[in-house]
């Protein structure tokens, strides 16, 4: 004779406790999985920020370093030529134009000096970095535009020499490079607050 005995299975009052828990448990690891992702995304956003200010900083200290001598007609017509044309941004119009030396060529496989003309200017928010492969460009010239940092608000210059500021710079054409200035600040104003000031030697000095 079989004997069945009362304690097998569960009753279900017992089933329900456990759906219960089951379903507590569950929540609490999707609640969990959603922070992470959260923090997860943030952190790779902070990350990538950090990267486009570091590579932002190095190309503006870069170029600054490398300014050459070398004259140019300004980003205006009917404007003298000089080597160096800066001022604290006004709308969107090129606020800081020069020649660079030192754009590799190795094994001078291209057709081409490494003199290679640079300006800046702020767009709908956005610092940009224009290069021209020639310092004396026309319309034909190839250029290239990158997108240095967002969310910017201003952006403001300041030139030393011999001890003394100013905020706007209009090189000669012809001068030697020791008629630049020393040292340029660029104050970068952000539209949440924040700024950011870099300041390079320029022309290699060190």
């Amino acid at each position: 004779m079989i004997r069945i005995s009362s304690q097998a299975g569960f009753t279900l009052a017992e089933t329900l406790v456990a759906l219960f828990i089951l379903a507590l448990v569950s929540a609490s690891g999707a609640s969990l999985l959603v922070g992470a992702t959260g923090a997860g995304k943030q952190i790779r956003q902070a990350e990538a920020e950090a990267r486009q200010l570091d590579i932002a900083q190095a190309l503006i200290r870069q170029d600054i370093a490398a300014m050459s001598e070398r004259a140019v007609l300004p980003d205006v017509r009917g404007g003298r030529a000089g080597n160096l044309f800066g001022e604290s941004r006004r709308g969107s119009k090129t606020f800081l134009q020069f020649v660079r030396d030192g754009w590799l060529n190795p094994g001078e496989v291209e057709a081409r000096s490494d003199l290679q003309l640079v300006r800046y200017r702020l767009e709908n928010n956005v610092l940009i970095r224009e290069a021209v492969t020639r310092p004396d460009a026309t319309n034909g010239t190839p250029m290239s535009e990158r997108a240095l940092l967002s969310d910017v608000r201003d952006v403001e210059l300041s030139f030393y020499r011999g001890g003394e500021r100013s905020e706007t710079w209009v090189g000669d054409a012809g001068q030697p490079l020791h008629f630049l200035p020393e040292l340029i600040e660029m104050t970068i104003v952000f539209t949440d607050g924040p700024s950011l000031t870099i300041a390079a030697l320029t022309g290699g000095r060190t």
